[in-house]
């Protein structure tokens, strides 16, 4: 049996310092002090102090993630990780779980749709990616699918539009196909599926100027035709940058 011969109150509000025969022996929340009683001349078997310590550490796990989640919404993958990386045991820390779901701090579904919600907002990022974010986050499959199933057709075809006319600004220099190209590239490695893409790239309307593009072939071929030693070799670039062989040929041949 050890006796409790001073309870002595923290800096910090409602923490206490607990001595044991007169030594220094454990902290502990104003909630463990008041749960388990414990007061000046209380005497406490060594069970009793394995269970105070064991209730002071799974409260602490509850306030630290507690104080996690005041900063953002997280998911459960989330606040575990963070837990076991505090070196916290698994009793502490499934308890923890379970009371931040009972009190509705804890939801993976919200998460996703509030997740969902900032990505369409701040982001050019397409279902595939916020899928592949989720993933990461350990949001469960059948919670992803769902809540991807609910986003706004009209809000994600306004976002790729607004994405595809930033890539069309900066393909300026490319011919008309190479430009339909890598917008219809940038467009996928967003995480936008072909119908959102198809109707996204429509949308802009885009036409092809034939003196433009004949101006940017004539510039394309002074630039590097040196770096070749056969026409044919200048020609198969030139139509991997997306000009057509007719048009490629018809520019060499006035040139020459």
């Amino acid at each position: 049996m050890a006796k409790v011969t001073k309870i002595q109150a923290q800096k910090r509000k409602g923490r206490y310092n607990i001595y044991l025969d007169g030594k220094y022996a454990f902290p502990v929340a104003e909630t463990t002090l008041i749960e388990f009683r414990l007061m000046k001349d209380v005497e406490l078997t060594d069970q009793e102090v394995a269970e105070i310590e064991h209730r002071e550490n799974v409260n602490k796990a509850y306030g630290d993630a507690v104080n996690y989640l005041s900063y953002q919404l997280r998911t459960e993958k989330e606040i575990k990780e963070y837990l076991y990386k505090k070196e916290y045991h698994k009793d502490a820390v499934e308890f923890t779980l379970e009371k931040l779901r009972n009190l509705h701090y804890l939801d993976d579904a919200s998460y996703a749709k509030s997740f969902i919600t900032d990505q369409l907002r701040m982001t050019a990022n397409g279902p595939k990616i916020i899928e592949q974010k989720l993933f990461q986050k350990g949001v469960p499959d059948n919670i992803i699918q769902d809540s991807l199933f609910d986003i706004d057709q009209d809000v994600l075809l306004e976002n790729a539009i607004e994405f595809a006319k930033k890539q069309a600004r900066k393909q300026k220099r490319a011919s008309f196909q190479q430009m339909l190209t890598k917008i219809r590239q940038s467009l996928y490695q967003k995480g936008f599926n072909s119908e959102i893409t198809n109707e996204a790239i429509k949308k802009l309307d885009l036409e092809v100027d034939e003196d433009e593009e004949l101006d940017k072939l004539n510039k394309m071929i002074e630039k590097v035709q040196h770096r070749y030693d056969t026409q044919a070799k200048l020609i198969n670039y030139l139509m991997t940058k997306g000009y057509h062989y007719d048009e490629i040929k018809r520019v060499l041949d006035a040139n020459n």
